[in-house]
């Protein structure tokens, strides 16, 4: 792949979102990978490290269905690692009352978030996915890339149903398959990528790969930027990438789009037919000997007593 050019990001506002999502449609055409990330109130649960996917499911579920996105960053980019671009969409919909980790409202404003800003000249939530979801309907074979991204997923088809997250870990990789299609989490792939591990962080791992922020971390497009740089980074040096398809980071239930359910499909068939031998010929027929003696010699039916010869 290509090494990617750095793009501004580009802000999303009440005044502006019309002739940004125009933009966006226009990308799409062209690019049709999408690296996201999120910036939300926090989680409301504290979820133990020795926890069952399943109760990290729940745990996450709890505070998505309960809480309100605050930025969503997209970047736009090709199979051939090269960014259409960036965008930062501030939501308005997160107000002063609403759910949220205190904690994690505190790390944001020192990142630099101004919620107030957001708030009062952000766009709303319903109606940007709204558009969004047309927008996506026109395009096919979309591939979304995360890292760590079960929350950025699930906020993603929350909004985009707007409905509550499924009940269980499997309905929602159903979900997501029948909604988003294609996903990749870049925790997992750095897992299984030689010289790499899952315990880097998004600012780690660019560092291991001689990647450099563009922007500031904590904010959604710069987030996005990183991990689109990263994914098309990862995607040159690692074997067997494909191979992390539909996995997400602490979920125990893979997302099998219609694409991957495909080449899974195709992989059996080819599996069954290289397994598929047909029988050996048999071996042929053994050579009938002729009788040495007639009917009922020797009459024992045992050995044959031979005269010795001598050899003197």
């Amino acid at each position: 792949m290509l090494e990617m050019k750095k793009k501004q990001c580009r802000e999303i506002w009440s005044w502006n979102r019309n002739k940004e999502m125009s933009l966006i449609e226009d990308c799409l055409r062209n690019y049709r990978f999408i690296a996201i990330d999120t910036e939300f109130p926090g989680s409301l649960r504290q979820t133990s490290q020795d926890a069952t996917d399943d109760e990290r499911y729940d745990d996450m579920s709890f505070s998505v269905d309960r809480t309100k996105l605050i930025q969503l960053g997209l970047t736009l980019f090709d199979i051939n690692g090269r960014i259409g671009g960036t965008w930062e969409i501030n939501f308005s919909d997160f107000g002063v009352d609403d759910a949220r980790n205190e904690k994690s409202i505190d790390f944001l404003r020192r990142n630099g978030l101004n919620l107030r800003k957001i708030r009062e000249k952000g766009i709303g939530i319903e109606g940007f996915f709204s558009e969004m979801f047309w927008i996506l309907k026109k395009t096919r074979n979309i591939t979304w890339v995360t890292f760590h991204g079960s929350y950025d997923i699930a906020y993603l088809l929350k909004c985009f149903t707007g409905e509550a997250l499924p009940f269980t870990s499997e309905r929602f990789s159903k979900a997501v398959a029948r909604i988003l299609g294609s996903v990749y989490d870049l925790k997992v792939m750095a897992g299984r990528c030689l010289g790499l591990s899952s315990r880097l962080g998004l600012e780690s791992l660019a560092h291991e790969l001689g990647l450099n922020r563009v922007g500031t971390a904590h904010h959604a497009g710069s987030d996005s930027e990183l991990t689109a740089r990263v994914f098309a980074k990862m995607a040159k040096i690692c074997n067997n990438v494909q191979e992390s398809e539909g996995v997400m980071f602490g979920l125990g239930h893979r997302v099998i789009s219609d694409r991957l359910k495909q080449k899974l499909h195709m992989i059996h068939h080819l599996m069954m037919k290289s397994s598929y031998r047909l029988p050996p010929p048999p071996p042929p027929p053994f050579p009938l000997l002729r009788p040495m003696f007639g009917p009922y010699f020797p009459p024992s039916g045992g050995f044959v007593l031979m005269p010795r010869v001598s050899l003197s």
